[in-house]
């Protein structure tokens, strides 16, 4: 099943991007804007190679873009980031089985209740 490894692929690529910390919050200043690798940095406890480092894995899982602006590059989050779609139906299959889960452990205690 070909579909499903390149699936497994980008999810993993994606949640292995979003684990770190810093990265995360690199996305959180993305979505407020599009910036330059330097105003990113701006702020966070790590040198300008570390940013450009976290912006290439993030870059690598398809979250981000980047684009010439002139002598500078500016980053943006990606349209098209298939991966945070295939992120969010993991999560959506799995919080289903946990609120299945859920659902049965409460009816048995109301039924061990009632007793």
């Amino acid at each position: 099943m070909p579909g499903a490894a390149q699936t497994d692929s980008r999810l993993d690529r994606t949640l292995l991007a979003l684990s770190d910390p810093t990265r995360r919050r690199l996305v959180e200043r993305l979505g407020r804007k599009p910036q330059r690798p330097t105003d990113l940095g701006r702020g966070l406890p790590i040198t300008r190679p570390a940013v450009s480092r976290h912006l290439r894995v993030l870059r690598n899982a398809g979250l981000i873009t980047a684009a010439p602006q002139g002598r500078e590059i500016l980053y943006r989050l990606a349209e098209n980031a298939r991966g945070i779609d295939e992120a969010r139906a993991y999560f959506d299959r799995v919080s289903r089985g946990w609120d299945q889960a859920l659902s049965a452990f409460k009816r048995f205690a109301e039924m061990g209740d009632s007793t």
